[in-house]
């Protein structure tokens, strides 16, 4: 049986766009908040409280408010919908920042290395072949995620339609939009992370851009807080790859192959010195992931069938696998799996989602 998650279709200002999830998820943004809550010492390693999580992130929570001002105001706007506290939805929006296993600014390993921390197991793919173009992204987190998603169609002031689909308490971070721009970037471990503007409202900021140039502009806010992967396609057949982190950048363009993919280390060269994780099941799935859409390709394969037949993968094994499902021996709080997986046809501007697993879960079909 697939797992149930909320639908939400909205227009209008920031705010307006903002209370409507609120209102539309407010179960499940509560349920996910409580796990926060529950479980922030033994997500951070005992190193905050949920409290202390709070406190923290209004630190960030200023960064934001000043370089996004628009999606600022759309968590705002959640927070109301759903009856809660800006700062207690301002921690998950800070997970990655708050749950990283990486150094922060003062240069010291802030947290043990391992587990679901910093969505070090999401996979990002695309194919750009045959007049086709097609993204797709498996999404990686917390247990708590995968019966607490939502399905977002947001309409923003200036008329960008958005689809995608995130966990309840977030901003939407991974989406298609009008403009025929495929946006699914995943995480990266740096090593100059600072105070700044949280990954969340980084990637939320950059799925309204009309161009791949814009989004890339969007992506490199010179006060962004950590590195991340940004993963763009279009329907002009443009791949493109923009590794970050807080300081540094590197710019990949994968248009010739016809297709990319990318998991959760650093690949371009220069980047090296910047990375700050040590998974070795990182290379594994990306090796995976790109032998599976190359012989697709050679094959002549329906590129929507390829994408899902890449992040329905559990080759190797278990715990190198695109398709992650949790491990009931960890303790909740180390527990992660694909809490969700889309897949994005450009053309055609529709998008396929589910919540879990995808090899359990059948992808919905949604239409702009």
């Amino acid at each position: 049986m697939a797992i149930p998650f909320v639908y939400i279709q909205a227009r209008g200002s920031y705010r307006e766009l903002g209370r409507a999830v609120g209102e539309g998820a407010r179960d499940a943004i509560h349920a996910s908040v409580t796990f926060f809550r529950d479980n922030c010492s033994a997500m951070t390693q005992g190193r905050m409280s949920f409290a202390e999580a709070e406190q923290a992130a209004l630190a960030y929570g200023q960064e934001a408010r000043r370089w996004t001002p628009g999606h600022f105001e759309e968590l705002e706007g959640v927070a109301e919908g759903a009856g809660l506290s800006l700062s207690e939805l301002l921690v998950p929006n800070c997970g990655e920042e708050f749950t990283a296993d990486e150094p922060d600014e003062s240069g010291e390993r802030a947290l043990a290395p391992g587990g679901p921390r910093s969505g070090d197991h999401c996979t990002a793919v695309a194919v750009a072949a045959g007049g086709r173009h097609v993204v797709g992204h498996n999404m990686d987190w917390y247990v708590v995620d995968a019966p607490n998603n939502v399905m977002f169609d947001l309409t923003v002031p200036d008329g960008t339609r958005l689809m995608g689909i995130a966990g309840a308490p977030y901003l939407l971070m991974l989406a298609m939009n009008s403009h025929g721009v495929g946006n699914v970037s995943n995480s990266v471990h740096s090593n100059d992370n600072r105070t700044g503007v949280p990954n969340a409202f980084v990637r939320r900021a950059s799925l309204e851009s009309a161009s791949l140039e814009a989004a890339r502009d969007c992506g490199l806010l010179a006060s962004r807080a950590r590195g991340t992967n940004h993963f763009f396609a279009d329907t002009r057949g443009r791949l493109w790859d923009v590794e970050t982190t807080a300081t540094a950048s590197a710019f990949m363009d994968h248009t010739l192959v016809g297709y990319m993919a990318h998991t959760n280390h650093y690949v371009a060269a220069e980047m090296a010195p910047f990375e700050a994780a040590n998974a070795e099941e990182s290379p594994i799935r990306l090796a995976a992931a790109e032998a599976i859409l190359a012989e697709g390709i050679a094959r002549g394969d329906d590129p929507v069938a390829l994408v899902a037949r890449a992040l329905r993968c559990h080759d190797p094994a278990p715990e190198q696998a695109i398709c992650g499902h949790p491990d009931d021996s960890e303790p909740l709080a180390e527990q992660g799996m694909t809490v969700g997986s889309m897949i994005c046809d450009l053309d055609e501007r529709r998008v396929y989602v589910c919540a879990g697993p995808p090899c359990e879960n059948p992808y919905q079909m949604y239409e702009m």
